[in-house]
């Protein structure tokens, strides 16, 4: 009863102003905080928690395909100077890399960095489906190797670049579009391979570079008989997914 009686009197010696001023100090609080959130939100829309609250915000939409013309500008480049380009790459910058080509495709290129897509000759070496611990369901993940002519002369013989193409599909499918030893040319203009991640999977004797590849131009992407493939948009992503997705890709 006492405590009670003291702590009416503390209220009661307090001025107006300085409730006033307490309202004041505690709005500006809560909107720096909420400044803060909803900054951290919308800047690393790849994290895992921030995409799920943003879709189901309504706030960010899902991927699209593109009109190979239309498509976001970048860079483009053939195995050699992939291999070259990447594999150089300190550990931190890498990452760096990786974060950004993620952000790129789950914000449809919202604020584009350091966008590179993949050219050259690659050939088929094994597929599998993909599943809902993947980053996107239902598709096809494709593994192909590089087939390089180092000159004129040379016969054309494996590079030391894997590509794992990831196909987004409305519906699973039983086989892969492609038989093993199928040779898939990609151009720039006209497939848009987006890179998607980025890593190094042999060693310092004997580099080898994997990247994981996605479409952003569908049309141009056919079977070995002509056939469009049916490729959809995916939606939604799980952006928790790891990257190589094929077991044979992850590093050892």
């Amino acid at each position: 009863m006492r405590r009670s009686q003291e702590l009416t009197k503390f209220i009661r010696r307090r001025p107006p102003w300085f409730w006033w001023t307490l309202a004041q100090l505690l709005a500006g609080a809560f909107a720096v905080a909420s400044w803060s959130f909803c900054l951290f939100l919308f800047s690393v829309p790849e994290r895992p928690w921030n995409y799920e609250t943003l879709r189901k915000l309504g706030r960010i939409s899902p991927v699209q395909s593109y009109d190979p013309i239309e498509a976001p500008e970048g860079t483009s480049a053939d195995p050699q100077i992939l291999l070259s380009k990447f594999y150089s790459l300190s550990n931190q910058q890498l990452a760096a890399h990786n974060l950004r080509f993620k952000r790129n495709y789950i914000t449809n290129f919202a604020k584009p960095e350091v966008v590179h897509y993949v050219e050259g000759t690659y050939q088929l070496t094994t597929t599998r489906q993909l599943t809902e611990t993947d980053f996107f369901h239902p598709g096809l993940a494709c593994r192909f190797e590089a087939i390089v002519q180092a000159d004129e002369l040379a016969e054309p013989s494996p590079y030391p670049v894997i590509l794992e193409l990831l196909l987004p599909l409305d519906t699973p499918v039983a086989d892969s579009f492609y038989p093993i030893g199928h040779l898939l040319t990609l151009k720039y203009l006209e497939h848009r391979a987006l890179i998607l991640h980025a890593s190094r999977t042999g060693t310092v004797k004997e580099p080898q570079l994997c990247l994981t590849v996605v479409p952003l131009a569908f049309q141009n992407y056919r079977d070995p008989d002509g056939n469009p493939l049916p490729l959809a948009t995916p939606d939604p992503l799980r952006v928790s997914a790891e990257f190589p997705v094929l077991t044979e890709n992850k590093p050892e």
